[in-house]
């Protein structure tokens, strides 16, 4: 079952931090937290209440499969 807003946000701190060698700041504005690992941005979370944003990075082709899984599962 898909997950929005607040508790997504929240799923993705606590996995983000509980990676290995993960750190977390604000780096770019008051509002975006990043998460690090390596010293390479992977999570970014707005903390927007009216736009609940979670960006990820990940390489294309997983970005994709991601995004397939997503959408058959709606």
């Amino acid at each position: 079952m898909p997950i929005s807003g607040e508790k997504l946000q929240d799923r993705a701190r606590d996995t983000a931090l509980a990676l290995p060698g993960v750190s977390h700041g604000r780096p770019f504005t008051e509002q975006l937290e990043a998460y690090k690992v390596a010293g390479k941005v992977f999570l970014i979370v707005a903390d927007d209440p009216d736009e609940r944003i979670v960006t990820l990075k990940a390489e294309p082709e997983y970005g994709r499969l991601l995004q397939h899984e997503q959408y058959k599962s709606v």
